[in-house]
């Protein structure tokens, strides 16, 4: 197992990426080959689905986060399809859906998987209904959406903002820890009850081949190569990911120990635990709004809004003087 630092060289695709943009070039030299790709996107209706890509044009749909459970099983059934055809297959998602490929086509040659570090999945229904609210108290409908982004980096990598774009060109766009919908997932309010359980964790859990996430601590452990544009946490598990790694041009520099990478991002070797709040904000979901409930649960306190401004303002000022 190998532990390093990359980024995608094209300073476009790493701007389109939550990270670093390294899940593209894998997923382009898999096209190249023509194989397929499959990974978390949108429908028509803004659900989150697996979705089927063989151009690189679609690879679009794929890039970014996307923070709620996606509906898999159909894809599953596709990949084993493509793979029983020959076909090269690049099949990304969380580190229970990598199991559950792995289950179901073994040790495939032809099949690569790769997971990403995963802090737990929102249920699929919290994150339709609080678009649904946010849509309405905007005056707008789902239909009117042009683009979704649990990751926009135009506020930075590590500062990061959660934006809807709407086809009649106006915007919502809120820093990730101000944002209700971030904050209760963040807070592990809208998780699904397996990921409070769940097995699939580093050392011994994970089935991927290559797991790839934030480097989150890089400030820390490798400063030098820090510039809040986004950087790839990689670890390669298998032969199988080494060989993939090379054949897109992604160079192992300096190795990072386990232990020392997920100190700084915890989610790489543990679940997380039930809040104590959690069943009450359930109840009060159950008996209203959404967005009433994570107002109530998950609301950032009053000093911390204070302090977070100042900080804001700091960097605005310090950025105008440069």
């Amino acid at each position: 197992m190998e532990i390093f630092a990359a980024h995608n060289p094209d300073a476009t695709l790493r701007h389109e990426s939550s990270a670093g943009g390294v899940f593209t070039m894998l997923a382009e030299e898999v096209l190249g080959r023509g194989g397929v790709v499959y990974g978390a996107g949108f429908d028509g209706d803004w659900h989150i689905v697996h979705r089927r890509v063989d151009t690189v044009d679609d690879l679009k749909s794929l890039r970014g986060s996307k923070y709620a459970f996606s509906e898999y099983i159909t894809a599953l059934k596709d990949a084993k399809k493509d793979l029983a055809a020959g076909r090269p297959v690049l099949f990304s998602g969380t580190p229970c859906q990598i199991a559950a490929i792995d289950r179901l086509a073994g040790n495939n040659p032809q099949l690569l998987k790769v997971e990403v570090v995963c802090h737990g999945a929102p249920k699929q229904e919290y994150w339709i209904q609080y678009l649904s609210e946010l849509c309405a108290r905007l005056g707008k409908s789902r239909s009117g959406i042009k683009s979704i982004s649990f990751r926009d980096k135009s506020t930075g990598w590590k500062g990061y903002s959660f934006t809807v774009k709407f086809a009649d060109g106006t915007r919502f766009t809120q820093p990730h820890d101000d944002n209700a919908y971030m904050r209760a997932f963040l807070a592990d309010l809208t998780l699904r009850d397996a990921c409070f359980s769940c097995p699939f964790k580093y050392p011994d859990g994970s089935r991927a081949d290559i797991t790839l996430g934030d480097f989150w601590g890089i400030d820390q452990l490798a400063p030098d190569i820090d510039n809040n544009l986004g950087t790839t946490l990689v670890i390669s598990r298998t032969p199988a990911g080494n060989s993939a790694l090379q054949s897109a041009g992604i160079s192992v520099s300096d190795t990072y120990a386990l232990g020392d990478v997920a100190r700084y991002n915890p989610a790489i070797t543990n679940h997380v635990s039930v809040p104590t709040i959690r069943t009450a904000f359930e109840r009060v979901v159950s008996d209203g709004s959404l967005a009433y409930a994570m107002k109530k649960f998950a609301s950032r306190p009053l000093r911390e809004k204070v302090v977070n401004t100042l900080v804001r303002v700091k960097h605005l000022m310090r950025n105008c003087l440069k």
